[in-house]
């Protein structure tokens, strides 16, 4: 059986010693798929908050249109 290393342990991007991008490369490949999965979490509920904005906005805008005229 195959041992899996661990993933280096460099430091954040804040702290300035190494680019965003540099960041990203030292971390193994499940860390990345966990982060791709919580980033496509993230933007679908961005989208649906952002669907419902819009519903929102039409709907209020069709109150105001019927109870102005």
């Amino acid at each position: 059986m195959s041992e899996q290393t661990p993933a280096p342990q460099g430091p954040a991007p804040e702290s300035g010693a190494l680019s965003g991008s540099e960041w990203w490369a030292t971390l193994e490949p499940l860390a990345l798929q966990d982060e791709i999965e919580a980033n496509r979490r993230g933007e679908r509920w961005l989208l649906l908050v952002g669907l419902l904005a819009v519903l929102l906005t039409g709907l209020a805008l069709v109150v105001h249109r019927l109870t102005t005229t």
